[in-house]
C-alpha cells in the first residue's frame, strides 16, 4: 500500500516517514499541495491514503488540496493532521476522512490509515 504524506514541516515529515515506514507501508512525502498534485497524475493508481497537514504554507491548504485530488481519485482516503483544529470548523468529515490534532500518537494514525486502506479494499472487492 502507498501512501502520500503532505507535510510542510520537515521534522514532524521525517517522524510520521518512519512511523509509516515501519508499518510496512510505501511512503510518498511532499512538502507542498502542487508537488502533491502533480505526484497524484503520475503516481495515482498507486496511492490509496493521503495524509495532509492542513496549513500547508503558500498554495492550497490541506482541505483544497484533498478536494482537487478527489476530483481525479474518488476512492482516494484522507487523514488531515493539523495543529490548528480552527481550519476545520465548517468542514464536516466524510466516510473517507480522517481528522487528527497535533500532538498527536503516531501508531494511532498508523492504525487510522490501514483501516482506510482496507475499507476502500473492500469496497473495491479486493
Amino acid at each position: 500500500m502507498c501512501v502520500l504524506l503532505v507535510e510542510d514541516d520537515v521534522l514532524v515529515r521525517l517522524t510520521l516517514i518512519e512511523f509509516l515506514e515501519d508499518a510496512g507501508l510505501t511512503v510518498i512525502d511532499v512538502g507542498d499541495a502542487s508537488t502533491a498534485l502533480d505526484i497524484m497524475e503520475e503516481k495515482a493508481s498507486g496511492i490509496t491514503v493521503m495524509i495532509t497537514d492542513l496549513n500547508l504554507g503558500l498554495g492550497d491548504d490541506g482541505l483544497m488540496l484533498a478536494a482537487k485530488a478527489r476530483l481525479n481519485m474518488p476512492d482516494l482516503r484522507v487523514v488531515y493532521a493539523t495543529g490548528n483544529p480552527r481550519m476545520l470548523m465548517g468542514h464536516i468529515l466524510q466516510p473517507w476522512e480522517r481528522a487528527f490534532i497535533k500532538p498527536f500518537d503516531a501508531s494511532k494514525l498508523v492504525s487510522e490509515v490501514l483501516t482506510l486502506d482496507q475499507d476502500l479494499r473492500c469496497s473495491m472487492g479486493l
